[in-house]
């Protein structure tokens, strides 16, 4: 600034300063409104860290992601050793000095869930740790991160196969735990739309808290999931992994995230369909007679089989390249639909699918719909043998019972009559001669001897159970099943005990070899 001098030179050049420092004062308020309304000012200081970091991140601010990658280092370092107790405080401390470095929330929630979980033996220690890997990506990593899809595959595959999969032995307990949360919030496992989107009543209002400020998650959402890809039972974890990942969709703009998401959706639908349905039965307290508890088991959830077909439809159209393979795999969910359905006694939906799986895949069935569902009953089961066969069908005919029990007619009726046509199939197949040698009990008599053992108060159902399966039979008070059998099979009770004791010893000889004289 040669050309400026003489006795004002001073005073223009301060004029000058000024006026450049009021500049930068305004782009730089510009600057920090922008960035407060990204989301990308994050300047808390550390919690429980030592004191010579907490001073420099505050005394260096800029320095911040020199401060991370060191720490971010040595957290490898540890990953590398096996120390996995230790990076938890320093991927903790990354997180809070680069809270939008994504890579940081993935690494340490797959640490929490998958490497510290698996240290320990008892599985309700392991569903602590579950928890804190879910919560970590959810409640922490999406508040910093609302547009990243990596954080919402990330949590979609924490259900999807943290806790969906049958990888992890402890897998029945996170689906058990997850349930006993969520089963307040619904009506039988199905969320009341109309109550959580218009609370009127306190328990309500209740509900819509719990759902949106523990869980993060909004009930229009859900009602929209349900509506474009089930109805799904929301106690279950594949719901919540469709949830997320539907989430992560709609922020999306990668067609390889797409692709990502898109997956965790069809495989959690096909999971969804495969036991996507919880059944509740009562379940004895055996330290406190004549007290149950809510049981559950799991079973196919045969609502979704439309939309998981469009599903996978919609997949073959948008990854072409993978055409073929999606195509397998689609043909073996049909194949199964329509073997599930049959054995449900939903012979109408049955019929169609088995229309539509001939017509799309000519090559996956080429035999009727029963003979390909018996086909498919003895692949499962083995070989036809007397004996194998009697087992499978005393199998159909006990699961039917409990299902009658349980109150679910539908798949009680189906279960007898499949055992019904796979008696006479194998009635079919052999010859006049070979009847006598090795001829089967009748369906009655198979049942009336299941009923001996379920209806037994000692081995048999739970109280409540056999109480609720007697009702549903409509058998009379003083209905004796043991006089039942051995009535039915024309011998006396005396003779029924005889017959019974050396089945077991035969049984007894079979695993341990004759008793020594």
């Amino acid at each position: 600034m040669k050309f400026i001098h003489g006795p004002y030179a001073r005073y223009v050049l301060t004029l000058f300063m000024v006026i450049m420092f009021a500049c930068v004062g305004k782009v730089q308020q510009g600057m920090n409104r922008a960035r407060h309304q990204m989301g990308l000012t994050r300047l808390q200081p550390l919690e429980n860290a030592p004191p010579i970091l907490a001073f420099t991140t505050v005394a260096l601010g800029g320095f911040r992601g020199l401060i991370s990658n060191m720490l971010w280092i040595r957290a490898t370092q540890l990953q590398d050793d096996g120390k996995y107790f230790e990076m938890v405080q320093l991927a903790d401390w990354i997180t809070k000095l680069q809270p939008h470095f994504v890579s940081v929330w993935v690494n340490q929630a797959w640490n929490l869930s998958y490497n510290i979980s698996v240290k320990f033996p008892d599985h309700s220690d392991r569903w602590l740790w579950v928890q804190r890997g879910i919560e970590l990506l959810r409640d922490y990593g999406l508040r910093y991160n609302p547009q990243e899809t990596l954080i919402y595959r990330e949590l979609a595959w924490h259900f999807q196969h943290k806790m969906g999969a049958n990888l992890d032995d402890a897998n029945m307990l996170y689906k058990a735990e997850w349930a006993d949360m969520w089963d307040p919030l619904l009506d039988d496992g199905v969320p009341n739309y109309d109550a959580l989107l218009n609370p009127q009543t306190p328990e309500d209002q209740d509900r819509v808290g719990i759902i949106r400020d523990t869980y993060k998650m909004d009930p229009a959402v859900m009602q929209q999931v349900d509506e474009e890809y089930g109805p799904f039972e929301w106690r279950l974890p594949e719901a919540h992994a469709i949830y997320w990942a539907y989430l992560g969709l709609k922020v999306s703009t990668r067609e390889k995230d797409m692709i990502q998401l898109r997956r965790v959706i069809f495989q959690s639908m096909q999971m969804a369909f495969m036991r996507g349905r919880m059944i509740e039965f009562p379940m004895a307290i055996p330290e406190e007679p004549g007290q149950f508890a809510k049981a559950f088991e799991y079973g196919p959830n045969l609502d979704v089989v439309e939309t998981t077909n469009e599903v996978y439809e919609a997949m073959q159209a948008e990854e072409e390249q993978y055409f073929e393979n999606i195509g397998t795999a689609h043909k073996n969910f049909l194949r199964t639909a329509v073997y599930f359905l049959y054995t449900h006694n939903r012979m109408v939906e049955a019929q169609k699918w088995y229309d539509y799986v001939r017509e799309r895949f000519p090559d996956s069935i080429t035999t009727s719909l029963e003979e390909y569902v018996f086909a498919r009953v003895e692949e499962e089961f083995g070989s036809t043998s007397q004996d194998r066969l009697k087992a499978m069908l005393m199998g159909f005919l006990e699961r039917s019972f409990i299902d009658l029990a349980m109150g679910l007619e539908q798949k009680a009726i189906a279960g007898e009559l499949l055992a019904r046509k796979m008696r006479q199939r194998y009635y079919d197949q052999i010859t006049e001669s070979q009847i006598v040698r090795i001829k089967l009990p009748t369906t009655d008599e198979m049942k009336a001897e299941l009923l001996v053992r379920l209806l037994d108060p000692d081995e048999g159902l739970n109280d409540l159970m056999a109480a609720q399966l007697r009702t549903r039979l409509q058998l009379p008070e003083d209905y004796d099943p043991k006089l039942a059998y051995a009535t039915l099979m024309g011998i006396s009770l005396e003779d029924l005990e005889a017959l019974k004791a050396s089945e077991a010893q035969v049984s007894q000889e079979e695993v341990f070899g004759p008793e020594a004289p």
